[in-house]
């Protein structure tokens, strides 16, 4: 192994330590296991809400990610929160070491590589969390990869053969599933345009041969045809209408927002487009019309909301490697004689990234300031957000009852630990309607909380002490409440037997 080649795999393994670390919010894995479960128990992908108390148990609800809840409850059995957490790691390491390898193929240079690698992890640290995205980090950078060699010269039609049935497995494991034929329509749009008006920029002066251009259309419209796998059919495309058209998904969500310039996540984002277009200045390599629809339409989409910022670094981040290849400046393309010493190297960076995996972690020695953010020696797995309300739900598990408000991380978990007693929102925001949203936001502020919670009849509340603070504090001075249970985190509240009309 190379000296060089040592470069990418520092920036992987302290990106797999950086992602091993991040501790387990509530809010997106929770409900995502309950569904997993139904599913597995039932044979069957439900359809209904199940879980609010707040509207009908009828209310029809597209679980678009059925099979990757699935997945994630059949792992859940085999090894607990702990595997599953193994398993987002592992997906994330060979995620970004396939897009390290296409700027490596881009580039010719490892240096180069490592550059456009450290770019990608950086502009992605907020999203590698434990949910149904994790199943199609992979699918969506194999249809990358695939595409990028096969229109490049190096791999035959058959490689793309692949998809088909690729896309059959990602339509049923996540809603980004769209992004492959995203993929397919931009790599066969640029290619069409080269082959009319000639191929520029590119290493290879031929374009693409018409034949080669047919059989990347007739693979497009099998995967298209591929997405069709799925309970629901043709339906399955108006549920991620209805998903980019939801105003509380767009407006409430943080990262459905565009990303601002703030955070080492954002920042990096915004370097990248500059090195982007710094990079054309300099280089020889012209982008081709693929190139410049691929960089394009996924900053688009980056600039769209945050969550599609790690996107856009594994397809875009390999396009700049080749642009930044072709700067003459010394020594990025250098290649330092081999050595085994290097290899051993490589096992070695990977000694912490192991050592950090649930199993192991809590005798990793890491400050005392991060262990406060997680819950150690819980039983139920390493790493839990220390706003898990493990000791409320064990609370509730004893004295249920009671129609309640909860904060909306809290209400995913106690879909898990207590499904029977019931949420008043919980994270499928597009399940609840605006009002329902500005009702809950209100609440959470403390502003007419006894009047909206009159409105829906709620009689408890479990809040999050650092979350709900305004509405903590006034309840401490409200005589319509009195505090039945409080922890470090949480705080559970009834409601007192004076008449509506005596509560401020």
């Amino acid at each position: 192994m190379g000296t060089d080649q040592l470069w990418p795999l520092i920036i992987l393994a302290g990106f797999l330590f950086y992602v091993s670390l991040v501790p387990l919010p509530p809010n997106d894995f929770w409900w995502h296991l309950r569904i997993g479960e139904y599913i597995a128990h039932n044979q069957a992908v439900p359809t209904t809400n199940l879980f609010a108390w707040t509207i009908p148990a009828d209310q029809p609800f597209f679980y678009a990610a059925w099979l990757g809840e699935l997945l994630m409850y059949t792992a859940y059995q085999v090894g607990g929160v702990n595997l599953l957490t193994f398993i987002r790691t592992l997906l994330a390491g060979i995620t970004f070491w396939i897009a390290g390898a296409e700027a490596r193929r881009r580039s010719g240079s490892w240096r180069i590589a490592a550059l456009a690698l450290a770019l990608a992890a950086l502009m992605s640290l907020t999203v590698p969390l434990v949910r149904t995205q994790m199943w199609a980090w992979l699918p969506f950078v194999l249809f990358s990869a695939l595409l990028a060699r096969f229109t490049s010269g190096q791999l035959s039609p058959r490689w793309l053969l692949i998809l088909p049935p690729l896309m059959a497995f990602w339509v049923n494991v996540h809603g980004s599933f769209i992004l492959g034929l995203v993929l397919i329509g931009a790599y066969f749009a640029g290619e069409m345009l080269s082959a009319l008006f000639g191929r520029v920029g590119q290493a290879q002066p031929r374009p693409l041969p018409w034949h080669n251009l047919a059989w990347l259309g007739g693979i497009g419209l099998l995967t298209a045809l591929a997405t069709l796998v799925n309970p629901r059919g043709i339906e399955i495309f108006g549920y991620v209408r209805s998903l980019l058209a939801n105003s509380p998904v767009q407006d409430l969500v943080t990262e459905w927002q565009p990303p601002t310039p703030h955070g080492t996540a954002n920042i990096i984002f915004y370097l990248s487009i500059l090195a982007w277009f710094t990079a054309q200045a300099y280089t020889r390599f012209r982008p081709s019309p693929t190139d410049m629809l691929l960089t394009l339409g996924f900053l688009w989409l980056a600039w769209s909301g945050q969550r599609s910022v790690m996107w856009y670094g594994l397809v875009v981040m390999p396009i700049l490697a080749q642009s930044l290849a072709g700067i003459p400046l010394k020594g990025l393309g250098t290649s330092p004689p081999r050595s085994r010493l290097n290899s051993l190297v490589a096992l070695i960076l990977f000694v912490p990234v192991l050592l950090v995996q649930p199993w192991l972690v809590e005798r990793f020695p890491l400050p005392e300031v991060y262990w406060q953010q997680v819950l150690r020696g819980t039983p139920e797995a390493a790493l839990l957000s220390a706003e898990t309300p493990l000791a409320a739900a064990n609370y509730l598990t004893e004295h249920p009852g009671g129609k309640m408000f909860q904060e909306m991380g809290y209400a995913s978990y106690l879909i898990w630990v207590i499904p029977e007693q019931g949420v008043f929102a919980d994270p499928r925001i597009e399940l609840f309607t605006t009002q329902h949203w500005q009702d809950y936001i209100r609440i959470s502020q403390g502003l007419q909380y006894n009047e909206l919670l009159s409105k829906y009849g709620a009689d408890r509340i479990l809040l999050s002490s650092a979350l709900q603070p305004a509405l903590a504090e006034a309840l401490q001075s409200d005589p319509c409440w009195q505090q039945e249970y409080q922890d470090q985190h949480t705080q559970i509240w009834a409601r007192t037997q004076l008449p509506p009309a005596s509560c401020p």
